[in-house]
């Protein structure tokens, strides 16, 4: 992560360069000014334009490989990165890839500079970007033993949450994740839309090192299912599942409307492949 110094001293010097002021200091939080949006349009439409040229170049590239790029949202490329990398090898044995961990909030903005060529995560709103949703994720508190939501009530290990019981999370012991991340920005809009204080006692870069610690008593946390499984037996916490109503996570495959045919072929089996996750998930559930 590049440090505040480092980041200042760059925006000075672009300044210099430029001959005008790119960002607004005061009053907080910083914004940018007109001449540094153009600035900043004008840099990210040079990176699209390097990266189409690399990815123009490499077949004619002596010893280059060429990957077709595919961003992942987190956790699933940690527990499901071989199953895709499996799936798509097999349907497309004779083309490289690249599965990397992108986060939503960031998966956009790669997909129109070509930093990526496929995105799987959230659904995308953008003109110049095919986005198709395959389903919405369901998700849950994690509430651990020692909280004082916990019950011991089998009936009470599996339900569903109800308007009244948001308001008993009120000043709890949260486990978050990071502040870049959208899901977690969707998490607090919902508990802020109901009053309800978050106490924020550790945060974390993903679900599973989430849901990990939640179920070590950490505090709780709002995570998936299939993530929770392994603990199911092992481990005494209570799920309340979170109506999509309430949270709500559209997931989708995503490229660029300019893609090539194998690209476009890539992302088709994809959303196939979270279809068949879909599935999964429904399945887990009803057992």
């Amino acid at each position: 992560m590049l440090g505040q110094p480092y980041v200042s001293k760059q925006i000075y010097n672009a300044e210099l360069k430029y001959h005008t002021k790119l960002i607004n200091r005061k009053p907080p939080p910083i914004t940018l000014t007109k001449a540094g949006k153009i600035v900043l349009a004008s840099l990210e439409k040079e990176l699209e334009i390097q990266n189409m040229l690399k990815l123009d170049l490499s077949p004619y590239i002596a010893g280059e490989t060429n990957f077709i790029k595919i961003g992942v949202n987190q956790p699933w490329i940690t527990v499901y990165g071989h199953i895709i990398y499996e799936q798509l090898h097999r349907k497309f044995p004779d083309i490289n890839f690249e599965l990397t961990e992108v986060t939503s909030d960031v998966a956009e903005q790669k997909l129109l500079t070509r930093d990526i060529d496929i995105s799987c995560g959230k659904l995308i709103f953008n003109t110049t970007i095919t986005s198709k949703e395959s389903f919405a994720l369901s998700f849950y508190f994690l509430i651990p033993e020692n909280s004082s939501l916990y019950s011991s009530n089998k009936e009470n290990y599996l339900r569903i949450l109800t308007k009244d019981d948001l308001i008993q999370f009120n000043n709890q012991n949260l486990i978050s994740l990071t502040d870049d991340s959208f899901f977690q920005k969707l998490v607090d809009h919902m508990l802020t839309d109901t009053n309800v204080h978050q106490n924020k006692v550790l945060k974390v870069g993903n679900h599973v090192a989430g849901t990990n610690l939640a179920i070590e008593g950490a505090g709780i946390f709002v995570t998936e299912y299939d993530f929770a499984l392994p603990w199911i037996g092992k481990k005494p916490f209570n799920l309340i599942k979170i109506p999509k109503s309430s949270l709500n996570f559209e997931l989708a495959v995503s490229h660029r409307n300019d893609a090539s045919e194998q690209i476009k072929a890539l992302a088709a089996e994809l959303y196939k492949i979270e279809l068949q996750y879909q599935e999964y998930l429904t399945k887990l559930t009803k057992k």
